[in-house]
């Protein structure tokens, strides 16, 4: 996130599902820092006296998945305000950004509201870029937007990929530039254990310096996205290193879509809550769920931040 002047903007409050951005001077600015920076002494290393929960209002109509959260089926549901903070290096528990949450569902459907704060929109990835002087392309050092939000299949549920422990996530993994087009997310799994797993997976050192192996496979079926090769022939300047791609069984579960208007991205998700396949977790309205968010400002690999878990509970 860039830095602004004193003169700046930021969203105070929600009436039903719009943002509400307010103008502030630099007395409003000083005060809005300092509780930002009590936020982060509190929240910094996600710790919290009570975990945040996220109430699942019921509902008789699911939203339009467009994008847009003007549906008035949100105003129905209570909003949950998260601190988004980076995960990893020198500056771990910064506060980046700050996530509004909401999640309505019916008998058959899960759908999530996600609203934060990016002074860019970013929708490409690491594109071709044509090389006039070596007549080839090279790849781009441009990179995407990226929400993504996991549950607990099996197993201990911290939130944190280098955890100890074994556990299994289900994973919703929105990208602005190689999903968004195609109006689902890629859905995939987490998988941490001490055994080698069939398959690719790596080794990694978690917070105990423990190794233990991690595989995120993505779920049966096409993705919503092909990789494209680097083009042989001059194709333009600039070529897609990604191409849209029907999703197919598993892989077309997570509907979602995404708009980026004066510094805020608008998402909505919507999935069954049984899907039928056993690489996802079935939501039971009768049970509560963890969950935790990340979010990358163009950014990839462990440079993102991310939320603390949170507890989802089905309001009858």
């Amino acid at each position: 996130m860039k830095n602004r002047a004193m003169t700046t903007y930021f969203p105070t409050r929600t009436y039903g599902e719009s943002v509400v951005l307010i103008k502030s001077g630099p007395h409003q600015l000083r005060s809005f820092l300092l509780l930002a920076i009590t936020s982060i002494a509190i929240f910094g290393l996600h710790l919290s006296a009570e975990q945040p929960t996220l109430q699942v209002v019921k509902v008789t109509k699911l939203p339009t998945i467009d994008g847009l959260g003007n549906d008035a089926v949100w105003a129905s549901a209570p909003t949950q305000i998260l601190s988004i903070q980076k995960s990893m290096g020198k500056d771990a528990g910064k506060a980046i950004t700050q996530l509004r949450l909401k999640a309505v569902y019916t008998e058959t459907d899960l759908a999530i509201l996600a609203i934060w704060t990016d002074d860019t929109e970013n929708r490409t990835y690491k594109t071709w870029v044509w090389d006039a002087e070596k007549s080839r392309y090279k790849k781009g050092h441009d990179l995407e937007d990226i929400f993504s939000i996991a549950f607990p299949i099996q197993g201990q549920f911290s939130g944190n990929m280098l955890s100890p422990v074994e556990v299994e996530w289900d994973v919703w993994h929105w990208n602005a530039g190689r999903t968004d087009v195609s109006g689902y997310a890629i859905d995939r799994r987490h998988i941490h254990t001490f055994k080698q797993p069939k398959g690719r997976a790596k080794q990694i050192t978690t917070l105990s310096k423990k190794k233990i192996w991690f595989a995120n496979p993505t779920d049966r079926g096409h993705p919503p996205m092909l990789p494209q090769p680097k083009p042989k022939i001059f194709q333009g300047q600039r070529v897609p290193s990604y191409l849209t791609k029907q999703p197919t069984q598993s892989q077309a579960d997570v509907i979602a879509k995404g708009t980026w208007q004066n510094s805020i991205w608008q998402l909505e998700m919507q999935r069954n809550l049984d899907t039928g396949f056993d690489d996802d977790l079935a939501f039971d309205p009768n049970q509560s769920y963890q969950t935790a968010i990340a979010i990358f400002d163009h950014a990839e690999g462990g440079k993102h931040g991310s939320s603390q878990v949170v507890e989802i509970t089905f309001r009858k």
